[in-house]
Parts: structure tokens; sequence; C-alpha cells
């Protein structure tokens, strides 16, 4: 078995790397550049590729396996040193996208239960527990901050609507929107889902503050109070 320096210069990951960017490498020759070393018999590059065929060469897959540790016992073939070094990239990698995201959303304006859903589709869509975000906006719409306020089951029946109310007041909000997951079932409101979405907007009232919309969100679909004419 030849060593990855007895290969041609060209052809080794760092040094094609250098020569011609990160985008000419395929995912085997940059997942083989963090795990940097190889075992008795095998190169980086083969322990790259042995990796993602584990993921069944899904990057997603991947991450799903070392940031959400949703069966890391598959990936015998590393140590904890090339492990710990894959994860610290791939959470650089979902950082970065959350920093983009969120100066996106900063610079959008509000106008329809369309653009909450892009908003918070892809964080909820594929979470297999509840979770209780909220967006707080401007009078024009124009997002303030956006924060989760429970997670790990929802009970409306229950639920604190001053943790929804407290950051409003904070970020000198206008108007606000809240949303939630239904976890592998239908987007259709339970009783609780509506007797909350009253509450919270009777209370929101009170500090002249609008509740634009409640939308819930399963499997890439949604469910909106306002288009419902339940606001």
């Amino acid at each position: 078995m030849m060593k990855i320096q007895d290969w041609n210069p060209e052809e080794r990951p760092r040094e094609k790397m250098m020569s011609r960017g990160a985008a000419a490498l395929t995912n085997a020759e940059l997942l083989a550049i963090l795990i940097n070393t190889g075992q008795r018999g095998k190169t980086a590059v083969d322990l790259a590729h042995e990796v993602l065929r584990e993921c069944h060469w899904s990057l997603v897959e991947l991450g799903h396996i070392l940031l959400r540790g949703e069966g890391r016992e598959r990936l015998t073939g590393l140590g904890e040193a090339k492990i710990c070094a894959i994860q610290a990239a791939l959470e650089l990698g979902r950082r970065r996208q959350h920093q983009e995201e969120m100066d996106r959303e900063q610079a959008t304006v509000i106008q329809s239960s369309a653009q909450l859903f892009a908003v918070f589709n892809q964080q909820l869509s594929d979470l297999d527990h509840e979770e209780l975000w909220a967006l707080y906006m401007s009078k024009n719409g124009k997002i303030l901050r956006k924060m989760r306020i429970t997670e790990g089951g929802v009970d409306f029946a229950g639920a604190d609507i001053r943790k929804v109310i407290r950051p409003a007041i904070e970020f000198m909000a206008s108007v606000i929107a809240v949303c939630h997951n239904h976890p592998h079932s239908s987007a259709k409101p339970s009783q609780p889902d509506r007797d909350f979405t009253t509450r919270l907007r009777t209370a929101l009232s009170f500090f002249d503050i609008r509740l634009l919309d409640h939308i819930i969100i399963s499997e890439g679909k949604y469910f909106s109070f306002s288009e419902n004419g339940l606001l």
C-alpha cells in the first residue's frame, strides 16, 4: 500500500487544495485532510472513503452522526482525535450557515405566512421533538430577534405566555409571530394550540403588540392561524 507521501504531488489532498483551491477536492479528499493520518494498510483517503460509505456518501448523515450522536458507533475506523477534528469542522460549517441565515433574516421584512414558514422550516421540520419559537419584529415587519421559547415537548395547556411577552418588551417589538412543530404528525392545530394562541393574542394586546401569526410546521408543510381566519 502506497502512502500518500508517495503519491504524485498533484494528487495529494493538501497539495491539491493549495494549488487548486478547496472546491477542487472531493468530499473524501477534504475529509482525509481532517483525518490527517492513516492506519496500518490504509491511507487517510481510504479511511475517508470508509466513513462516507458508512454514511451512504451523505454529508448530512455524517453531520447527524457526529453532531447529534446518532449511530456514532458505526464509525469504528476512527479514533477520538480524528472524530473530534471532523466534529469541529462540521460545527464550524453549521455555525457559518446559521450566521448567514441570521444575517439574511435580519434584512428580511416579513409580510406573509409563507415567509414565516421559510424562516422556520429548515430549523423545525425534521425535529423529533416539539419546540416553540418566537419572531420579534418592528412595526414594518423587520426582524429584530428570533428566539426559542421552549423545547422537548410543548405543553400549551400550561404554557407560560410571559416567556413570549418578556422578550417582546425587551426588544421593543411591535409585532410578533410564534411557530412550533408537530413531529411525525399533521400540522393541524390541537385545542391547546388554539387556546394558547387566543390567550397570547389577548395578553399581547395589553402591551399594544400585534400577534401576526402562529404557524405549525410538520414534515415540510405548515398551518397558519392567520391564513385560516383564526386570529
